[in-house]
């Protein structure tokens, strides 16, 4: 949003009377003498010169002199700069004012005078002096408060916006959304129209799961910028938590029509999936693909779109292509060879692997395909011989020893199997298909241990005695080493997920979370 930038002696933006705001209140609560040549014009101003000054100057309201002096005097001080910011608040809390402003006069000769004002922001509790000359004659001295003090006012005011702002960002990108939520709060009493403290009012009360209030402040910006695409992006994240899929939908599809967004088709065509309607998200999926051919996101949505309805034939283009762009990919992989399974083209799929690698005995991807091929029809063992074989053309390559893990696992030779997939993140740290196998491992290892203890609680109900405590023992000792097999498998499904953006992948591990977080209480430590 751009920032407004205020000239002197313009118009307050956020202080006026154009958008039906009203304007800022100033409360004037005493102005001390230093000295007896001091006294004429300190009566001065407060008088008649504030008065006659701010009914000329439009934007700001001054408080009665009258009702402040005698809520300054109600607080017992002598003088205000006595006061501390919370006492100075509370008076101006009772006077309804936005800017509380003291100070004192002293003499410079017969007929000049400085002036030290202090003003007191009651949104921020931030207090700045300034310090100006004025002259003994009256319309001097008004000119002077003009020119200096109520400019003042109006560049500390102004400045309220983007410190409040600044300040209540910080709060929120700290996670300390309360307190974000405190000072956005206090930006839209200053600027109800502010774009951003909406939307981030908006996004606390998702974060929140207060959907609907959540949905008001994304529409409250909508309002002031109706083509926001952020906004829009965001409010249909808060229509789909409350299901309304129709109006999230349309959210989305007034981004569409604003922009050539690939990836906003890809979300609309998720919303139809989620609402079994096929045909539509096709069409959104295609869509995305006509701003761009090559979206690997869309032709993966498309191959697991027409895998789903088991629309083999249909699938195997739109797989193939994200195939040879993520050959990593060892989900995309075994899809396709199931669509080539379940088309009767997996055999003769081996068969062209085959005569690949009799032709080209160093291509990588032909023993991928191969190995992957292999697998997906449970030959397990041909597929780790094969990936042998890869090994000894790219022996440093983490892919391979990724593939070579994949193949133990389904043979069930789950040491072997973490020894090859720590091999691979040795190679790669950052790859996060190894992490995902050793997920897979320990939930193995943890279910086996669950089974075991079903088993050990079941003989222990029907024992008695020796035998009895005996069952105990060992079950609660199994019990626990599932438990903590469960954990490691929860904590390397952590690290699979902080290093993949797949979506295909991050909907499998989310699945498999919420079978392991299950698993976790079901064996959690009993104290009774």
């Amino acid at each position: 949003m751009k920032k407004i930038y205020f000239l002197i002696l313009a118009l307050i933006f956020i202080f006026c009377t154009l958008a039906g705001m009203e304007n800022l209140k100033v409360a004037i609560i005493a102005f001390e003498k230093s000295d007896r040549e001091s006294d004429y014009v300190v009566n001065s101003m407060m008088k008649r010169d504030f008065s006659d000054v701010f009914t000329e100057y439009e934007g700001m309201e001054l408080i009665k002199i009258k009702d402040s002096e005698k809520a300054f005097k109600k607080t017992g001080y002598s003088n205000p700069s006595y006061m501390g910011k919370e006492e100075i608040a509370q008076m101006g809390n009772e006077l309804g004012a936005d800017v509380v402003i003291w100070g004192n006069v002293s003499s410079l000769s017969s007929s000049d005078y400085k002036v030290l004002a202090k003003i007191f922001s009651m949104k921020s509790h931030d207090v700045v002096a300034i310090t100006f000359n004025v002259k003994k004659d009256t319309e001097q001295r008004k000119q002077a408060i003009q020119e200096n003090l109520l400019s003042k006012i109006e560049e500390f005011s102004s400045g309220e916006v983007d410190k409040l702002l600044s300040i209540a960002v910080q709060h929120f990108n700290s996670k300390n959304y309360a307190s974000a939520e405190e000072s956005f709060l206090d930006l839209l009493a200053i600027d109800p129209e502010n774009l951003e403290a909406n939307f981030y009012m908006g996004l606390i009360n998702y974060i929140n799961k207060n959907y609907e209030t959540s949905e008001s402040y994304y529409l409250k910006a909508l309002e002031i910028d109706s083509g926001n695409k952020d906004v829009l992006d965001y409010l249909s994240q808060t229509y789909l938590k409350q299901g309304k899929y129709d109006e999230a939908i349309d959210a989305l599809s007034q981004i569409a029509e604003n922009e050539e967004d690939k990836e906003i088709w890809l979300k609309i065509g998720d919303i139809y999936i989620d609402l079994e309607y096929y045909e539509e998200a096709e069409e959104s999926y295609q869509k995305a693909l006509e701003y761009d051919p090559d979206y690997i996101d869309a032709h993966v949505a498309l191959g697991n779109l027409f895998y789903g309805q088991e629309y083999y034939n249909d699938a195997i283009p739109y797989f193939e292509f994200a195939a040879r762009a993520l050959p990593e990919e060892d989900d995309l992989q075994k899809k396709l060879a199931y669509c080539y399974r379940k088309t009767g083209q997996l055999e003769s799929a081996i068969a062209q692997y085959k005569e690949i690698i009799a032709e080209q005995p160093d291509n990588f991807r032909a023993y991928v395909n191969l190995a992957n091929a292999y697998n997906a029809t449970e030959k397990y063992q041909d597929a780790l011989n094969t990936s042998f074989r890869l090994r000894d053309i790219a022996p440093d390559d983490p892919r391979v020893y990724i593939l070579i893990s994949n193949s133990y696992k389904s043979l069930n030779n789950l040491q072997r199997a973490e020894d090859n997939a720590n091999t691979a993140i040795n190679m790669d740290p950052a790859l996060y298909q190894p992490y995902r196998i050793l997920s897979e491992i320990y939930q193995s290892r943890g279910y086996s241990k669950y089974e075991e203890y079903l088993d050990l609680e079941e003989r222990a109900r029907n024992a008695y005695g020796k035998e009895a405590d005996e069952l105990v023992e060992r079950r609660d000792q199994t019990k626990d080493v599932s438990h903590n097999h469960f954990i490691k498998s929860m904590e390397y499904l952590t690290e699979a997920r902080n290093r993949t953006d797949n979506r295909n992948e991050l909907r499998y591990l989310a699945s498999n979370e919420e079978t392991l977080k299950q698993l976790l209480d079901a064996t959690k430590k009993d104290f009774f």
